[in-house]
């Protein structure tokens, strides 16, 4: 038990490091889009790359709907945490250390990537109750993360650009020692001594980080699949509430620095864009490539209707919530009431997913 507890520390310190070289790479990368055609594509695939990796292992490693359900705990857990906590903690570290008494929340990013979570959430509960865990729920899930991007793309080509000299100015705040590289993973100094990036220098950085993450959530797997065998709870939980969590730390990191640096959109939207991610292509791209490489339509539920009931269930209270928070959000800014009340729903919404696991 201890040892599965250590790597899953181990893991979850990896995917947070880790998470920051890739998120410099693909900022270099795409430097030239706008800034809010980035923060809902880049930056929401870069940090939800580990929900997307989680998800294919458990699939992959156990198969079935025991290993669907596993990876699918794993997005809805995330899910959870970015929509309620993430935003409640960024609020919470500033009021603290800061003073400051209210974190804005953004009408406009509401509107927006907030009304398209819900309406995901609400295609996919559609669809897994008309069609199963099947090509078709994978292929609506796909295509409409691809209208999403269209038409973020359509509506925000205007904003303002990222430059590389404010990248720059991050990276070089973070030049160290090789040991202190080593220990934080800084990819750019410990492979290229911090000197300005090229194409090929960001690409062997994504490379290396797509490696590393993907071990790290490997071993999250590993080690959550151990746990529930060692206190005999179902995987489904196990996974919602450790390997969400841990897969969320560094969506919580960035937006604990943006709402320090009074960058509180980028704080408060970093959840919804990467929730939208997470549903789509976290559930999605493999579903579609499992049953493509299996050669079925579905992944049959006749073996355990137990977890083909806790994915429906779950789909429910996840659309449910989600549609809760997004309200409170939208009737006011966060203030230390409505965190109080934002972290009692989260328990409330633990313990049910508990009760029905």
């Amino acid at each position: 038990m201890f040892t599965s507890i250590l790597l899953i520390a181990i893991a979850t310190y990896l995917i947070w490091r880790v998470s920051e070289s890739f998120d410099a790479a693909a900022t270099y990368l795409t430097r030239n889009l706008n800034e809010g055609i980035k923060g809902p594509t880049v930056n929401a695939i870069a940090s939800s790359l580990p929900e997307l990796l989680i998800s294919s292992f458990f699939l992959f490693y156990i198969g079935n709907i025991q290993g669907f359900s596993a990876g699918f705990a794993t997005i809805i857990g995330s899910s959870i945490f970015n929509i309620a906590m993430i935003p409640t903690i960024a609020f919470l570290f500033i009021f603290y250390k800061q003073g400051i008494s209210e974190f804005p929340t953004n009408k406009k990013i509401i509107q927006q990537d907030g009304i398209f979570l819900i309406i995901t959430e609400l295609v996919l509960l559609v669809a897994l109750y008309f069609g199963g865990v099947s090509i078709t729920l994978a292929s609506i899930l796909i295509l409409l993360y691809i209208f999403y991007i269209c038409h973020v793309i359509y509506t925000r080509s205007k904003g303002k650009k990222v430059t590389i000299q404010e990248k720059e100015d991050h990276l070089e705040e973070n030049s160290s020692s090789l040991l202190k590289s080593f220990l934080y993973l800084d990819f750019r100094n410990l492979f290229f001594r911090n000197k300005e990036l090229t194409t090929f220098k960001a690409v062997t950085i994504l490379i290396v980080s797509v490696i590393i993450l993907s071990v790290a959530c490997k071993q999250l797997v590993d080690s959550s699949e151990h746990l529930s065998v060692i206190f005999n709870i179902n995987l489904f939980f196990v996974t919602f509430f450790i390997t969400a969590i841990a897969s969320s730390i560094p969506d919580t990191i960035l937006s604990v620095k943006d709402a320090t640096n009074r960058k509180y959109k980028d704080s408060f939207s970093n959840a919804y864009a990467s929730n939208i991610f997470d549903i789509c292509i976290g559930i999605g791209l493999p579903v579609l490539v499992y049953l493509i490489i299996n050669g079925v339509n579905e992944i049959s539920t006749e073996s355990s209707a137990q977890f083909s009931s806790i994915i429906f269930t779950s789909s429910i209270l996840l659309l449910v919530f989600t549609s809760v928070i997004t309200f409170i959000y939208w009737l006011k800014d966060i203030n230390l009431i409505r965190t109080i009340l934002i972290i009692v729903l989260y328990i409330i919404f633990l313990s049910t997913i508990y009760y029905i696991s």
